[in-house]
């Protein structure tokens, strides 16, 4: 199983990137919003992967970061939802403003994105309102995304305390219970590892 191929961008398709790495190139279906994360001038990049094995094909599904991956994997395992139609909720959605529509039952907004009916929306939110709804990544008193900045802090964190071994639920749960505005990324990384 792979967990992430680094290496040089040799083609980038509406939906794919082709990835050599020591003289193989891959072929990763990626989102939009991976592809934006990509552009960025360089002709390196490391992806995080996803296989998606049938008995007649391997795909490799690639991401920015392992949030979006997680998310990724979360909306797969809603019935009806395959890898093409999750890639098209990512592209439509980022990680934070999905999981705001998840928490707050927004069929509607949900319905906007690819190959999602209503049927489709409410599936979602039945599967994944509990599960989504524990991570306060998102302000749950208030009905808007975070700033970009928090977000982005609360994300950096979740990323530190994911890479000391927690998974991407138990790291943003950990960081929602202490998040304070006006924290820095050290301060909210001791908080959230001391629970205080």
């Amino acid at each position: 199983m792979y967990e992430y191929i680094k290496g040089q961008i040799v083609d980038i398709y509406d939906d794919k990137v082709i990835l050599e790495c020591n003289g193989i190139g891959y072929s990763i279906f990626i989102s939009a919003n991976t592809m934006t994360d990509l552009s960025n001038g360089s002709d390196s990049a490391q992806i995080y992967i996803y296989e998606h094995i049938r008995e007649d094909e391997l795909s490799f599904y690639g991401f920015s970061d392992k949030n979006e991956r997680q998310i990724f994997k979360d909306l797969i395992s809603v019935s009806g939802i395959g890898p093409k139609v999750a890639l098209g909720i990512l592209s439509k959605f980022r990680g934070n403003e999905l999981l705001k529509y998840i928490s707050l039952g927004d069929e509607k907004a949900l319905s906007t994105a690819p190959g999602v009916g209503k049927k489709t929306a409410n599936r979602m939110i039945l599967e994944l309102k509990d599960k989504f709804s524990k991570i306060a990544v998102i302000d749950q008193y208030n009905e808007t995304v975070a700033s970009p900045i928090e977000n982005g802090i609360r994300e950096d964190a979740i990323a530190a305390l994911m890479s000391l071994g927690y998974d991407y639920h138990q790291g943003a749960q950990l960081v929602g219970k202490v998040y304070k505005e006006d924290m820095t990324l050290e301060e909210l990384i001791k908080k959230a590892l001391s629970g205080k």
